[in-house]
């Protein structure tokens, strides 16, 4: 082969390395084509729509919180946010640095900012600062052109009318953990019904350039406001409770309507600023609430549990009468002290009460009769008649957190502590003592459902919603005795200086000890014992005696005497009660 026609077929074979491959890269060229236009359109369309498309959430307008007597006690009220869009690292930092000239923003609030773009969800906006102040507003209008992917918005701070009145009962709200910030419920109604309360949240979508800025609105979907809800409670009355309980160091008052199956007023004291906790409280006022040895936050009508003391003999004499154990006029012998398992259990009447027959015994709160039926009786029995009238478990109104109280049994001591039961606790049980916890709620369902001649009674706060569970009569020879006996009490028993009305009032005085007492201390006036060592004051009680309508329980914590402390407050609603139906 001559050198040139070497060199031609070397040429030839070169060329067809270069068309092949030519020939693949086209093909590689042709199948990424492919690839990007076809198998992985959706994919980087997304990408593409997620760069131009930002979604802007739009916060609804939380419901409303309505009296029975049409007074408004939550609303939502407009206030201005700063919002910034989604943006570079270099574009938020620019942001930031401008924004500490036009607002006040300390090094904890810097951190806070940081905090709220990392946790918001790519390519969504984000609260820069809360409820700006007018001239906070003003500040940041002038100089909003310096900003890039910022902007004003209006949003919805909560205000309450009653703040301090409705404190425990409608409760509060927070802003959300995430980064929309949204109005949520904290406790009482607020957090109940949040879902009912807080609505939908409604999306802005626009379209915006390479650099970032709005072009136009491609989508808006509208909020859902939140449904208003109307409660069962009457401002007037809920207001004369809480003041009337305010004038107490701490307390609670609980006013049901029977007939209707309705809480018209739940006070616990000292209550506290609903819309200072909402919406602007600093950390050193959070920390002096917190720290406040009376508790404001705590309710203590629905959430608190005491030991129900001398109200809780109703239900042992209720127990009494049914299983036979008593008569209506058996007699039993009060010396002012009965002896079990070697110690004396005295009655608060060291001198004794003499002979009483149930009746007695209820109106003048004898201790030492209850021990005898107690023990007679035995705990098993009084429990099961306990938790016919309400106490044990919830009650099931419309609050979070709301206590079940404590029974005691023989199974429960041995889980808990290890030991037996022993006689003089039962003793102890039968006065409303020992282990025994209930909520003032409980007690004033207790009186409800003995009114009502209905073990079902159940009350509600949220009106239209009267809660049917079908009637569960409850015997009517026993509780016959038991209204003659609650009625005597307000006649000439523990309550007949304070209730002797002429509408008639029937109840039941209590006094629940949180110590010891000593044999020296026995008859000592409560108010020369410090605060923390008096006995919890209760009372309960029903009214008009010919037509019972109304429930009042009251609560005063460390107040000593029930008959001295709490008729006398029972009363004062009772009159305003019946001037109101008047």
């Amino acid at each position: 082969m001559s050198a040139s026609e070497k060199a031609q077929k070397d040429c030839k074979t070169r060329a067809k390395i270069i068309i092949y491959l030519v020939i693949i890269l086209s093909l590689t060229l042709l199948a990424k084509l492919y690839m990007l236009q076809i198998h992985s359109f959706k994919k980087y369309a997304l990408m593409s729509d997620k760069n131009r498309i930002r979604l802007s959430p739009v916060l609804p307008k939380r419901g409303r919180i309505i009296t029975s007597d049409g007074k408004i006690v939550a609303s939502s009220a407009h206030k201005y946010r700063l919002i910034m869009d989604y943006c570079s690292d270099k574009v938020f930092e620019k942001n930031l640095n401008l924004l500490g000239k036009c607002l006040t923003l300390s090094d904890q609030e810097k951190q806070r900012i940081i905090r709220a773009r990392k946790s918001a969800r790519p390519h969504m906006s984000f609260v820069i600062k809360d409820e700006l102040s007018w001239e906070e507003y003003a500040g940041v209008s002038m100089d909003l052109f310096k900003f890039s992917n910022l902007s004003l918005e209006t949003a919805y701070a909560r205000n309450y009318a009653m703040p301090l009145e409705f404190s425990h009962v409608i409760g509060y709200v927070g802003k959300s953990d995430d980064a929309v910030q949204i109005l949520t419920g904290k406790t009482g109604v607020e957090a109940f019904l949040n879902d009912q309360l807080i609505g939908k949240i409604g999306n802005l979508q626009t379209e915006v350039n390479a650099l970032a800025k709005k072009v136009r609105v491609t989508d808006f979907v509208e909020p859902e406001n939140g449904a208003d809800i109307v409660l069962t409670l009457d401002s007037e009355i809920q207001k004369y409770v809480y003041d009337v309980i305010s004038e107490e160091r701490a307390g609670a008052c609980v006013v049901l309507d029977i007939l209707e199956g309705e809480i018209i007023a739940m006070a616990s004291a000292p209550g506290f600023d609903a819309n200072l906790v909402s919406n602007k409280m600093t950390y050193n006022q959070w920390k002096d609430v917190a720290a406040n040895q009376l508790f404001p936050l705590i309710n203590r009508a629905a959430v608190c549990v005491y030991p129900p003391g001398s109200v809780f003999k109703i239900v042992v004499a209720f127990a009494a009468l049914s299983e036979g154990v008593i008569t209506p006029w058996n007699r039993i012998f009060c010396s002012g002290g009965v002896k079990q398992d070697d110690r004396v259990f005295h009655c608060w009447n060291r001198g004794g009460h003499g002979y009483l027959d149930v009746c007695g015994a209820l109106s003048w709160s004898c201790d030492c009769f209850f021990f005898e039926v107690a023990r007679r009786l035995g705990v098993e029995k009084i429990i099961k008649y306990a938790k016919k009238f309400g106490f044990g478990s919830k009650i099931g109104i419309e609050l979070p957190n709301e206590s079940a109280g404590l029974l005691p049994t023989k199974s429960w001591k041995f889980s808990r502590h290890g030991t037996s039961w022993k006689p003089y606790e039962t003793m102890i049980v039968g006065i409303g003592q020992g282990a025994l916890l209930s909520t003032l709620l409980q007690a004033a369902v207790m009186m409800g459902k003995i009114y009502t001649n209905d073990y079902n009674f159940a009350p509600t706060m949220i009106k239209g919603k009267k809660k049917e569970r079908g009637l569960a009569p409850i015997d009517q020879k026993p509780l016959e005795i038991i209204k003659k006996a609650l009625r005597q009490v307000c006649l000439y028993g523990t309550a007949s200086r304070s209730c002797n009305a002429e509408y008639g009032i029937s109840g039941k005085t209590g006094s629940s000890q949180v110590r010891k007492m000593k044999t020296e201390e026995a008859g000592v006036n409560q108010k020369k014992f410090d605060w923390k060592f008096r006995d919890h004051a209760f009372f309960v009680g029903c009214a008009p005696y010919n037509a019972p309508r109304y429930v009042v329980a009251v609560l005063v914590e460390h107040g000593g005497g029930g008959g001295a402390v709490a008729a006398p407050i029972a009363r004062k609603v009772f009159d305003k009660l019946m001037e109101r139906q008047k």
